[in-house]
């Protein structure tokens, strides 16, 4: 990747003190802009081929770091605890803002991955006016329910399993040692916790945050792509469908990636590697009538 193409560096600062740190990559200036949300535990360098190669398309795009990794000033533990809600309420809005500043008028696009699909599902659904459309890639709720009958791990014994788990680890650790146990990366106990609720639930929920998420995701009326993995058994197809479904009122349009389309197995993190594939679905969403 050229010196060009690696995007510029950047901290947004939010309305808590902290500083979002944001990758980037400048496209033309009368063209949408993709905000790109990480996946739980994931760096958002992992994103650098596929946030170059939209950009090299024209789009611009602007890369979240989540708290806790990559380039993030914070690390889970006793004294460091936060969940979804500063995600959402600080960390998300302050970008948003910082976007708009960077394109004034230019159409606004979420892309998530996986724990970034939700983030992004739920901010359209607070702010559905500031919000053009949606690209959920290998986003599936990780409701135990969903993984019934799966053949592989995980499956519905494995995630209630992780259900059970996850209070016990905040206890022992103060964070939820992902690294060690084998599942996502080293997370606050605030985000494992919703997430739990997720995954016991298929409900949304922010604590701190005193509003029906779910509600107003099913009241978001833009386009929403959502991109599927054949191979992915951590988002697999009822997974992916108990996100979807939470979608009542957009055009939804979905597609599914084959290993044969990817040239390599097509499951929850490979993907990206193939950038080519995922940007040319992304494009043309992008760019299509508004």
């Amino acid at each position: 990747m050229s010196a060009a193409a690696a995007g510029a560096g950047h901290q947004v600062d939010t309305a808590s003190g902290y500083r979002v740190p944001v990758t980037w990559y400048a496209g033309a200036p009368d063209t949408p802009t993709v905000v790109l949300l990480p996946a739980l535990g994931v760096a958002a360098r992992f994103y650098d081929k596929l946030a170059a190669t939209l950009a090299g398309s024209g789009l611009n795009v602007a890369v979240m770091e989540q708290r806790g990794q990559g380039d993030s000033a914070l690390r889970p533990g006793r004294r460091h605890n936060w969940g979804f809600a500063e995600v959402l309420d600080n960390d998300l809005p302050a970008l948003l803002d910082w976007a708009e500043a960077r394109r004034p008028g230019a159409p606004l696009y979420l892309m998530g991955h996986s724990l970034g699909g939700h983030f992004a599902a739920i901010t359209a659904g607070r702010f559905a006016e500031r919000i053009h459309g949606l690209i959920l890639v290998a986003t599936g709720s990780p409701w135990w329910k969903a993984f019934e009958g799966a053949r592989t791990r995980p499956d519905a014994k494995s995630v209630r399993r992780l259900i059970r788990l996850i209070p016990a680890a905040g206890l022992l650790f103060g964070y939820f040692p992902g690294e060690r146990i084998g599942f996502g990366g080293n997370e606050a106990r605030g985000v494992m916790n919703d997430w739990r609720t997720l995954a016991q639930h298929n409900r949304y929920q922010a604590r701190g945050l005193d509003e029906d998420l779910d509600a107003a995701v099913a009241a978001y009326t833009g386009p929403v792509l959502a991109v599927r993995l054949a191979d992915d058994a951590l988002a697999p197809e009822a997974s992916v469908k108990a996100v979807t479904d939470k979608f009542r009122n957009a055009p939804l349009r979905q597609q599914v990636i084959t290993a044969d389309q990817l040239g390599d197995r097509a499951d929850h993190f490979r993907w990206a590697r193939q950038a080519r594939l995922v940007a040319d679905l992304v494009t043309p969403f992008v760019a299509g009538p508004r």
